[in-house]
């Protein structure tokens, strides 16, 4: 039996993480979580997680208590798809496109898990589950004070050897003569049968990039993902094109619509989003289903908490051409919430986790923010 939806609840967390390692365009001082609850008419909870990178959470969470709770508050979990047709419109006039969509991110995320919960049934299923497993690679490989490219080498081979065929690493944060001397150093360490990708973080431009795909062929980069900002879809097209390395991209980007565009104007053949910044689990759907007929590969990124993984593992059984889930060795927070063994790897491939929902039942009066 569903009920209708009761009460949603925005809950932040944070977590110091000292300022030791950093990407291309940020150093890692705090980790903030921005977590939704929704509850129906007789208890039942559901839990999403919002994008939240690189700015504070205030407007994010005044978006979701003054424009999206109302919408929700009182409807049925089935009618999720109304509510997101209602809030794709009214952001074509309030220019508020990308904070609207992980604001809304969160909370479908949650009705999603609810609307699971309530039929008792795994979300993969609720969603037409295409696959049991789902690939995952190993994603890290950060700069560090005195982190050599053999500390990195060591870092990356420890994933291999826990049991991942596909790996992940940082670049674009130092000058290209040492990005290529780590990217060597971890090819050298893994072999040549390990799938490795980097990732720039949108922290080139169009010719910093050609120049690096140039020098970083060699060592057989399966994608670069983000070269160029995510604003320049004729340069991220110009890379793609003329790159030795097929480009990936855009994790940042909100609605499907981007996306048509980037697979229109060929700027990428590894179509990635996220579901916490997307507009939610039906909208990355809907970029999946967009890539498929596009015959390009998905790739789900995921680099936050237990919730935001948990949900994409699910999504990503339930869509034919899924490649792979960023399964990141840094960012596991909260993965105390699953039963220990939920999110172990066997040989590059990972089940999602069982049980009604998404698998991770938190709840918000328990959590220390």
């Amino acid at each position: 039996m569903t009920t209708k939806v009761k009460r949603i609840t925005p809950r932040l967390i944070e977590r110091d993480m000292g300022g030791k390692v950093w990407n291309p365009r940020m150093r890692f001082h705090t980790k903030q979580i921005l977590l939704v609850f929704v509850e129906d008419e007789i208890g039942r909870i559901g839990v999403g997680e919002c994008w939240i990178h690189g700015s504070s959470p205030r407007a994010l969470i005044a978006i979701i208590e003054d424009d999206l709770v109302p919408l929700a508050l009182g409807t049925e979990p089935h009618s999720i798809g109304m509510i997101t047709e209602c809030i794709r419109r009214a952001v074509e006039t309030s220019n508020q496109a990308g904070i609207t969509a992980a604001a809304w991110s969160g909370i479908e995320m949650a009705i999603h898990d609810l609307r699971a919960r309530q039929l008792d049934q795994p979300l993969a299923d609720l969603l037409g589950r295409c696959c049991d497993e789902v690939p995952v690679y190993a994603s890290a490989g950060l700069y560090g004070e005195d982190k050599t490219a053999d500390d990195l080498a060591n870092e990356v081979k420890g994933w291999v050897d826990q049991g991942f065929d596909a790996v992940k690493i940082k670049v674009g944060g130092v000058t290209l003569a040492e990005d290529v001397a780590r990217i060597a150093a971890v090819r050298e360490a893994i072999g040549p049968d390990v799938n490795l990708m980097v990732d720039a973080l949108y922290n080139f431009d169009v010719a910093e990039a050609l120049r690096f795909a140039k020098a970083s062929a060699p060592f057989d980069i399966a994608f670069l993902e983000a070269p160029v900002s995510p604003f320049d879809v004729d340069g991220q097209a110009e890379v793609h094109q003329k790159s030795p390395i097929p480009v990936c991209g855009n994790e940042t980007l909100a609605w499907v619509h981007p996306f048509r565009d980037l697979m229109t104007r060929r700027a990428t053949h590894w179509v990635q989003f996220d579901i916490a910044a997307c507009g939610g689990i039906q909208e990355g759907r809907r970029i999946a289903e967009l890539a498929h007929a596009f015959h390009r590969p998905a790739t789900l990124h995921a680099a936050s908490s237990a919730v935001l993984f948990a949900a994409s593992l699910h999504l990503a059984a339930s869509i034919p051409n899924a490649h792979s889930v960023e399964y990141h060795m840094l960012h596991q927070w909260l993965w105390d919430a699953v039963p220990d063994g939920t999110f172990i790897s066997e040989k590059g491939k990972l089940s999602p986790p069982p049980g009604s929902g998404h698998g991770v039942a938190l709840d918000p009066d328990s959590l220390d923010g």
